[in-house]
């Protein structure tokens, strides 16, 4: 989740029209999230199909001293970076106004330069807080627009941001010229919220890097983890919405039950104090393995380890973890929400809980440790159904949307 190295991909060249020139305004590693992992699959995706990508994306200087591995390892993407005080992983949650003021002031910045080296045909909008400032620059200099609606976002306006501030990101998204949404359900809620209609392209999973293998002896022997063990693996940034207590107030009846449970928690973020202060209170973190972040080229490792990958939030757009499970033929255990219910059938291809029910987690768990026939029956009919989110059909339907939104507006010229 942290730095991708150079995407192995290969796709077939477009043949029809020219190749654009795309500005991407956005996150990308090291900036740990579905975000960042999302954009930057679509850029490499459309850089190997001939299209010229340059990227605007923020960075601390922390991260900067260290190195831009990402930058280094992907140089068919232009990357200019900007400063921010911190990576921003809650988009949900309303920043301070001294961090929108600096972002503000960093984005505004970046794209001015970027335009003024080269008009681009096309800025992709990658982050929807982004969408505080890009649209009006773009407009002013002609220049199409989409947004990539990733959810987050999309819950802030819901249920956090005030109602000034929603309803001025509202009014910003209809200043693009296409909303990209990662999910069909997110429709209803942008419905709600009075935001245009969006186009639905569901969030990838590379299948050529995610795919079912051995448990790894090695890392397996790293962690401290034996191979008589039931491993529960949950990968996410730890924040409020992923309800990571719900594992560990689960956990404490699991591992009663079933003492060979032990819970791989890779990622990181707010809540990982929280959880490790409650496995010691409850006498169970020796049944636990924190991992921390991990390059996202490796989590397919930490998937292949577990006999099953529990995802209990609140809200999702399309995790890309739910994705990456069934790719990897590992059984996926959810929360029942919209996210979960577009990616899993219940019972086929994966297992769906009542959200903050952890009883009803614990069972759900307890099942899957009894049946490894199960196990095995869904995590095969997971990555079969899991294909129709194959990163070469996406990259696809990125570049038609793509395509169509700068003839649109070259007619208008």
């Amino acid at each position: 989740m942290e730095i991708p190295a150079k995407t192995k991909l290969s796709f077939a060249v477009s043949d029809t029209c020219d190749h654009l020139d795309i500005l991407y305004a956005g996150t990308l590693p090291p900036h740990n999230g579905g975000s960042a992992i999302v954009g930057y699959q679509l850029l490499v995706g459309l850089a190997r199909v001939g299209h010229s990508i340059r990227a605007i994306a923020p960075i601390t200087s922390e991260t900067l001293a260290a190195g831009d591995k990402f930058a280094r390892c992907h140089p068919e993407i232009r990357i200019s970076r900007f400063l921010v005080p911190f990576f921003n992983n809650s988009p949900d949650q309303a920043m301070s106004r001294d961090y929108q003021s600096a972002e503000a002031s960093a984005i505004v910045g970046a794209f001015g330069a970027a335009i003024l080296e080269r008009r681009p045909d096309l800025l992709i909008i990658g982050r929807e807080t982004f969408a505080w400032h890009l649209p009006d620059l773009a407009k002013s200099k002609n220049i199409p627009s989409m947004l990539l609606v990733q959810g987050a976002g999309l819950f802030g306006m819901a249920h956090s941001f005030s109602s000034v501030d929603r309803d001025r990101l509202a009014e910003q998204f209809g200043k693009v010229d296409l909303i990209v949404a990662v999910a069909r359900h997110l429709e209803g809620p942008m419905q709600e919220l009075g935001l245009p209609r969006a186009t639905t392209i569901a969030n990838p999973v590379d299948l050529s890097r995610f795919f079912p293998a051995p448990k790894d002896a090695g890392l397996m022997m790293r962690l401290g983890l034996h191979a008589d063990r039931f491993i529960i693996a949950h990968i996410s940034n730890l924040k409020g919405l992923k309800r990571t207590s719900d594992i560990v107030a689960s956990a404490r009846e699991v591992v009663r039950r079933e003492p060979r449970a032990t819970y791989l928690v890779v990622g990181d973020g707010h809540c990982r104090e929280r959880m490790e202060a409650e496995c010691r209170r409850l006498e169970i973190l020796d049944h636990f393995r924190f991992v921390g972040w991990v390059d996202h080229e490796k989590v397919a490792d930490y998937i292949n380890l577990a006999d099953a990958v529990v995802m209990p939030s609140e809200s999702e757009a399309m995790a890309l973890v739910y994705l990456e499970t069934q790719a990897c033929g590992r059984l996926l255990i959810a929360s029942d929400i919209p996210a979960a219910r577009e990616a899993v059938s219940d019972g086929e291809t994966g297992l769906l809980f009542r959200m903050g029910d952890t009883a009803d987690l614990t069972q759900k768990i307890l099942l899957a440790a009894d049946d490894p026939a199960l196990r095995d029956r869904i995590g095969c009919t997971a990555r079969a159904r899991v294909k129709e989110h194959d990163l070469e059909h996406f990259v696809a339907a990125y570049e038609r949307a793509a395509r169509a939104v700068v003839r649109k507006s070259r007619a208008l010229v």
